[in-house]
C-alpha cells in the first residue's frame, strides 16, 4: 500500500511523458484499488495518446470487476480516444457486462474508430446477442472499416443469421476489403455454402496476384489468401513475392505463415519447402 501511494504521488508530480509512462506501468503491476482509480483517471483525462495507451495496457493487465465498472463509465467520456481505448480494453477482458454498452456505442458514436473498436470487442466477447447489431453494422455502417470488422466479428460468433449476412455482404458490398473479409469470416463458419464461395474467391484472388500492379490491392489479396487460400494459391503467392515490392512481400510472408499454421505444418519454412518440391 505504501508503495502504491508513493507511485501515485510521484505520478501527480511528474511533468514529462517518459516518467508518467514508467509510473503508470508500475501501477499496472501492483493493481490494487487505488492504482485502478488513478489509471482510470489517466485514461480519462490525459491528453497525450501514448499515455492513454499505456494506462489502457495497465488496466488490461489488472482486469477485474472494478476495472470493468469504471471502464463502462469511460465509454461516455468526451474524448473519442478514451472511448475507443475503453472499448478496446473491455474486449480484451471479455466482459459480458460490456455487451449492451458496446452495442449502444456501435449504434450511436459519431467517431469511426470508436465504432470499429466496439465491433472488434463484441467479436472477442462472442455473445450471440451481438449478432443482430453486427449484421446491421455490416449492412449499413457508412465506414468500410467498421463493416469489415463487423464481418470478422460475425465469423467469430457464427450462426445461421451471421452466415447469411456474410454471404450477402460478399456479393453486394462495393468495397473489396469488406467483401473479402466476409469470405474470410465464412471460412470460420465452414459449411458447404461457405466452401463454395471460398473456392470462388480463392480463384479470383489468385488471378489478382498474377495481374494486379497496385500494392494495396496485392497486399489485401495476400492477407485474405492467408485466411482462406489453398496450397495452389500459395504457389502463386511465392511467385508474386519474387517480383513485388517490400510491402507486398511482407504481407505474403505473413500470409504464408498463417497458411502453414492452418495446414498443420511445423513452421512456414516447412510449408514453403513442400510447395516448392511439389511445384
Amino acid at each position: 500500500m505504501v508503495e502504491v501511494k508513493l507511485i501515485i504521488k510521484q505520478l501527480a508530480d511528474a511533468n514529462d511523458k517518459e516518467t508518467k509512462v514508467k509510473l503508470i506501468s508500475q501501477l499496472g503491476s501492483l493493481g490494487d484499488e487505488d492504482a485502478i482509480r488513478i489509471l482510470i483517471r489517466s485514461l480519462n483525462h490525459e491528453e497525450d495518446i501514448e499515455i492513454k495507451s499505456h494506462a489502457a495496457d495497465a488496466l488490461t493487465k489488472i482486469g477485474g470487476k472494478q476495472t470493468t465498472f469504471l471502464l463502462l463509465r469511460s465509454l461516455k467520456n468526451h474524448s473519442w480516444v478514451t472511448r475507443m481505448k475503453a472499448a478496446e480494453i473491455l474486449g480484451e477482458l471479455h466482459s459480458r457486462l460490456a455487451l449492451l454498452p458496446l452495442v449502444k456505442l456501435l449504434k450511436n458514436d459519431p467517431e469511426t474508430s470508436v465504432r470499429e473498436w466496439s465491433v472488434i470487442s463484441l467479436g472477442k466477447i462472442g455473445d450471440k446477442k451481438a449478432v443482430k447489431p453486427l449484421i446491421t453494422a455490416l449492412a449499413k455502417d457508412p465506414n468500410w472499416e467498421v463493416r469489415m470488422e463487423s464481418a470478422i466479428a460475425l465469423g467469430s460468433i457464427g450462426g445461421k443469421k451471421a452466415k447469411n449476412s456474410l454471404i450477402k455482404a460478399f456479393y453486394s458490398d462495393s468495397v473489396y476489403r469488406v467483401s473479402w473479409a466476409s469470405a474470410s469470416a465464412l471460412a470460420m463458419i465452414n459449411d458447404a455454402n461457405s466452401k463454395k464461395l471460398i473456392k470462388e474467391l480463392t480463384s479470383e484472388l489468385t488471378k489478382i496476384l498474377q495481374t494486379e500492379k497496385d500494392e494495396t490491392v496485392l497486399s489485401a489479396a495476400a492477407k485474405t489468401l492467408g485466411e482462406i487460400g489453398n496450397e495452389i494459391a500459395a504457389k502463386t503467392m511465392l511467385i508474386t513475392m519474387k517480383v513485388s515490392k517490400e510491402l507486398v512481400r511482407l504481407e505474403i510472408n505473413l500470409a504464408l505463415g498463417r497458411m502453414a499454421k492452418r495446414f498443420n505444418y511445423k513452421n512456414k519454412e516447412e510449408f514453403i519447402k513442400n510447395i516448392q518440391v511439389n511445384n
